[in-house]
């Protein structure tokens, strides 16, 4: 409540309020008494320790916002290379106050340092609140409450590594052996499965996107299954229950350590923990009281991480599976022993470890759907099966992987030759999830407003279950109902998107472009780029596969500069495309064309090097791909795209400047158009009068977002409204669809 419905000026008072209402508690006995006070006593605590946490440990964050300062700072982990030089986890030290955690952006090389170690270096600090102009949550949720960016040299004042910072050397340590005797391709889930290490699938956009859209993102993201892995395998060689206590417990806080206490690792870890230590205690462990234990100390740490989308799903997954994996694994099970099935011995464990698997992904899936369609705007439908069949390979993988990268340690060979053997069941993994990930409607997406509907309808209908106790035989009846409404879904949605005339969308992709064009059963896209942060192709598959297209036509490149195309390749992954059409490349255009040219041809796709004019057929429309002049700039090599039907014309001029306007203008014989994708993002040096005179738009598109370059520019919005144009922007009305007729 502190973190989503009550401001920070009011928690004071909200403490107050709670404990006034605890007083109410005594006027009752009993249980009534007991549960008014623990309620309003407890929401009384919460309230004040955010209030306290945040003036001890955020406040002083403030005192350097907007600041340029030289300052101390303690290393909190490895430097991480990046595209621009490096970044580095720190706690700046301020006076009077504790240290802050930050994050901190060096440009240029990787310095050498290691966590433990004192530096001193100047910085331009923020608040980590936003992130190109949009509010996040991402930075605070982790407890990190600074930004920097590093001005001239870091240096190194101490280099002393204190014991506290072990688990984050350790795990540096961990990271390189497994670098070193695992091929690349499976080092990267190894990373992701022992040490919760995800930035190495960040970085591949087509194993993240088949991880989303198969629902099999947990895999990489350390939990509870890690910990049950881990605790399964030291019961292979521990078999005493208090042995196994005794040494279980310190090997779970050491693994929480060197994953980086993470929500749900830490979730996991005291569930655990409470599990071995109540037999010692002869107790049994309520799962229901160690969850609510484990949430506790969480947010005691860190009161902001109630807003972290991991720990919703991780606490959402693990409620989920206690209150209905039980039951679904009874109703699942009965038939089966009714039957006689389990007579057949052979049959009896695969069957059941099947059931329990298919029961714990259901009971997970129960409660984290919502919470997935909230955060991700994405269902998967295909989670249950994917999860069925690379079960059995994740925990040989993480087992396996253990083994290898500790006899990597006493001897590499060894190691290297037990890493490929765990090679085996990692590429069953990635080959299984990249093929899953491309059946059709394998994720449904809540851009489609009728999917969330048929959510909330789904929902609905599992409440109206529990209440009028439905018998296993009567499931069948509202589970046929579910799949035949998501089919007529389905279809529908795909047949009302194929009967538009021709149609443009301006996709929100921040500072960027990604342009869609339909009509009738063609799509094309013209770009797909971003420099604000967003993934601008996942954006544009939400996009295309919630309105029933799973194909694109034409892809068409105006140029190559990165906010037009650094979602390409991660697009291609993900999308059938036939076609693409792009300017010839330059040597100043980098590696991207070779790299385009390359998945093309793998794929099969047709790559049309536009050199001149030409014309494509497209349902009922045409689209006009007007070659770049020769010996121009960077922003007039780009083509521009006329797209015509029924008399209503759309112009995409890419990044071309007011010369380049002038010359499409001498060049070609262009018509009145009724819209106007605005040049460089509405820059002053584009939209020019002459264009502007010659093609007499109604409408204009500006696709922009954040920006330090004053897009769109005073000028070009006057020049628009001059002429009595309207103008929609993508960072003021989000992604916006402009339909002919």
């Amino acid at each position: 409540m502190a973190q989503y419905l009550v401001p920070a000026s009011c928690l004071v008072f909200c403490c107050v309020v709670f404990a006034a209402l605890a007083l109410i508690g005594l006027f009752f006995n009993g249980c009534t008494r007991l549960r008014i006070l623990l309620i309003c006593l407890g929401l009384s605590a919460g309230f004040i320790w955010s209030f306290t946490y945040a003036t001890v440990f955020y406040k002083p964050a403030e005192k350097l916002n907007g600041k340029t300062e030289t300052v101390f700072a303690v290393v909190c982990g490895e430097p991480v290379s990046t595209d621009y030089g490096s970044k580095a986890l720190v706690s700046v030290r301020i006076d009077g106050a504790f240290p802050v955690k930050t994050q901190i952006y060096i440009f240029g090389g990787v310095p050498y340092m290691t966590p433990g170690n004192t530096v001193r270096f100047t910085a331009a600090f923020r608040i980590a609140d936003t992130m190109y102009g949009e509010q996040t949550d991402t930075f605070v949720s982790r407890g990190i409450y600074l930004l920097a960016s590093v001005k001239g040299e870091l240096e190194v004042t101490d280099a002393s590594e204190p014991a506290a910072y072990f688990p984050i050397r350790l795990s540096s340590a961990l990271a390189r052996m497994i670098d070193t005797i695992f091929p690349e391709n499976t080092a990267v889930l190894i990373r992701a499965l022992l040490l919760g290490d995800t930035a190495s699938i960040s970085k591949d956009p087509a194993l993240s996107s088949s991880l989303q859209t198969t629902g099999t993102s947990h895999i990489v993201a350390v939990s509870g299954m890690n910990i049950a892995f881990l605790m399964g395998f030291l019961g292979l060689f521990i078999k005493k229950k208090r042995v196994l206590t005794a040494v279980g417990i310190p090997v779970i806080v050491l693994f929480m350590a060197v994953v980086g206490f993470m929500p749900p690792v830490v979730r996991a870890g005291i569930m655990q923990i409470f599990l071995l230590i109540a037999p010692v205690f002869k107790r049994e462990s309520d799962p229901v009281t160690s969850l609510s234990a484990s949430l506790v100390l969480i947010l005691l740490f860190n009161p902001f991480a109630a807003v972290s989308a991991g720990l919703h799903l991780s606490f959402a997954a693990t409620l989920g599976i206690l209150l209905f994996s039980e039951k679904i694994f009874t109703a699942l099970d009965e038939p089966l022993r009714e039957r006689r099935i389990y007579h057949y011995t052979l049959l009896r464990k695969p069957l059941r470890l099947i059931i329990g698997s298919f029961s714990t992904t259901i009971g997970a899936l129960a409660l984290t759907v919502p919470l997935t369609a909230l955060h991700f705007g994405a269902v998967s439908l295909i989670t249950p099966l994917t999860n069925l069949i690379i079960l059995w390979a994740v925990t040989l993988a993480f087992c396996g992987g253990i083994v290898a990268v500790v006899c990597g340690f006493i001897y590499a060979p060894a190691g290297a030759v037990l890493a490929f053997a765990v090679g085996l069941p990692v590429d069953f993994i990635l080959k299984t999830i990249e093929a899953f990930s491309q059946v059709p409607f394998a994720s449904v997406y809540t851009e489609n407003p009728a999917v969330v509907i048929w959510l909330v309808y789904i929902y609905l209908l599992l409440v109206a279950l529990v209440i009028w106790h439905i018998g296993r035989r009567q499931l069948l009846y509202p589970v046929c109902l579910s799949v035949v409404s998501l089919c007529f879904i389905l279809v529908m949605t795909s047949l009302f998107s194929c009967s538009h005339h021709l149609s443009l969308t301006a996709l929100d992709v921040g500072q960027g472009q990604a342009l869609v064009v339909t009509s009738g059963k063609c799509t094309a896209v013209v770009d797909c780029g971003s420099s604000s942060g967003k993934d601008s192709a996942d954006i544009a598959v939400k996009y295309l596969q919630s309105r029933g297209r799973t194909g694109i036509n034409l892809l068409i490149l105006t140029h190559y500069h990165s906010d037009h195309t650094n979602g390409v390749i991660e697009l291609l992954e993900q999308v059938n495309v036939s076609a693409i059409a792009l300017p010839a490349p330059d040597q100043s255009d980098g590696t991207l064309p070779e790299e385009i040219f390359g998945l093309a041809r793998e794929k099969g796709i047709s790559v049309i090097q536009v050199t001149e004019n030409m014309t494509v057929s497209f349902n009922n429309a045409v689209l006009t791909l007007y070659a770049p002049p020769e010996g121009v700039g960077e922003n007039e090599r780009g083509l521009s795209v006329l797209c015509s039907e029924n008399g209503f014309d759309a112009l995409i001029t890419g990044d071309m400047s007011a010369e380049g306007e002038r010359r499409l203008i001498a060049a070609e014989q262009l018509p009145d158009i009724e819209l106007l994708v605005t040049g460089h993002h509405g820059s002053g040096n584009s939209t020019s009068p002459e264009l502007l005179l010659t093609v007499k738009p109604e409408t204009a598109l500006v696709s922009v977002g954040y920006n330090k370059y004053g897009h769109p520019s005073r000028e070009t919005l006057e020049r628009l409204a001059l002429d009595g144009i309207m103008v929609y922007r993508t960072d003021q009305a989000g992604s916006i669809t402009i339909n002919g007729w």
